[in-house]
């Protein structure tokens, strides 16, 4: 039985309104990803898990909710113990697609995300669920890799049909800006994933799974991802998906991994370590909320890395848009403001999310770097559309790598 290192004890947040789970992703799924889900639930020995649980907490007998929690990778179940204590099994699943992956990678995954949220509890106040226990492989009594934690009473935002209402969106805005902050001060020598953790308290980082390392400057990644990341996206459906745009499109996409490579010098304000731990998937969809927005705690590190500070910087997902020169003119006046109400308080939002960085006191993170790294649109939307690439989003990624170079 894997257990985590002792660590300084972050203060969850006390009791807050909450209704109930709302966790309705798993009965809305159809096709390949509810099969997978179903087959799963089939192969898993829960009673052995429920054993597990129990030994973990000195024999208390736990049973287990009828809850079932969905995300791409994990199913997620809620154990309830005799002295009604609730823990949470996050199960990773087998990969989409008969995709083989080993062992020994799932291991690391899993080694790399515990480590990470062990540096973030112990570095910061980010409400970071707890780790109770935890397996990296399926070579066990309950045939899958997991992970026993806190669980909190809220809800994440593909629970919430990852929509914010908007009485809660400026105060939940402002606490991911807050935790952004707090999370600059995360920092380690060079980019790359945390391996292991030294008995010195230092940490052996390893490679980016799909890009490579550890880099020692941000150059090296810059050039790293260009030269092992593909466009999402077949070139057949970004023709088609291009529609009369097809033939100014597709060269626009084709080009951009080489222009990276020859900006990549230039990407960063700051080329050498230490950098920052970047999540590798902020925003409220792996936010724990309650019904007040009030958040919870921030889950789903399996991407943490330190990185670049530029991609650090990017806005979480929520504030996301697709950066104005790549996408479609139509969504855009002739003065550059966005025709859909939407989208320009999407602009608005980050322009205070911005402001609440660059009101942080120092003593919360190198907030100085950040503001100036987030506050720089041209630099923040080409680290977008290097997520959109990989994400196959259609757009003129040309557009940017001009627009940066002027």
């Amino acid at each position: 039985m894997a257990n985590p290192s002792s660590e300084a004890s972050n203060s969850l947040p006390t009791p807050n309104p909450y209704s109930g789970y709302k966790w309705t992703y798993f009965t809305s799924l159809d096709g390949p990803l509810r099969s997978r889900a179903e087959r799963f639930l089939t192969t898993v020995d829960w009673p052995a898990l429920l054993a597990y649980a129990a030994e973990s907490r000195n024999e208390i007998a736990a049973v287990l909710l009828s809850d079932i929690g969905l995300g791409y990778n994990h199913m997620v179940r809620i154990l309830e113990f005799g002295d009604g204590k609730r823990l949470v099994a996050r199960l990773r699943m087998p990969p989409l697609h008969d995709k083989i992956v080993s062992d020994d990678i799932v291991a690391t995954i899993i080694n790399c995300e515990m480590n990470a949220m062990f540096l973030v509890r112990q570095k910061t106040d980010v409400p970071v669920p707890q780790i109770h226990a935890f397996e990296t492989t399926s070579h066990n009594a309950v045939k899958a890799p997991f992970t026993l934690m806190d669980c909190l009473d809220g809800n994440v935002g593909m629970d919430l049909g990852m929509q914010v209402p908007v009485k809660h969106q400026k105060p939940l805005f402002k606490s991911l800006a807050k935790i952004h902050v707090q999370l600059s001060a995360v920092q380690l020598p060079k980019i790359g994933t945390i391996v292991s953790i030294n008995e010195d308290g230092t940490y052996q980082q390893g490679p980016i799974p799909g890009i490579g390392g550890p880099f020692d400057t941000a150059t090296e990644f810059f050039k790293a991802w260009a030269a092992n990341t593909e466009f999402g996206m077949p070139e057949e459906k970004l023709r088609a998906a291009s529609g009369p745009y097809a033939e100014e499109i597709l060269p626009s996409v084709s080009l951009f991994t080489k222009s990276i490579t020859k900006i990549a010098e230039r990407l960063s304000v700051r080329d050498k370590g230490p950098f920052p731990l970047c999540h590798g998937d902020f925003g409220h969809n792996n936010i724990i909320v309650d019904d007040e927005y009030r958040i919870l705690g921030v889950i789903d590190w399996e991407g943490a890395f330190a990185g670049p500070w530029e991609l650090f910087g990017d806005f979480p997902l929520t504030l996301q848009v697709i950066p104005p020169a790549m996408d479609l003119p139509s969504n855009y006046g002739e003065d550059g403001i966005p025709e859909d109400d939407s989208l320009k308080q999407k602009f608005t939002d980050q322009k205070e999310y911005v402001r609440v960085i660059r009101d942080e006191p120092e003593s919360l993170g190198a907030h100085v770097l950040l503001s100036e790294i987030i506050g720089n649109f041209k630099r923040q939307q080409l680290i977008t559309a290097m997520r959109l690439y990989q994400d196959g989003k259609v757009g003129w990624y040309s557009k940017l790598i001009d627009q940066f170079s002027t």
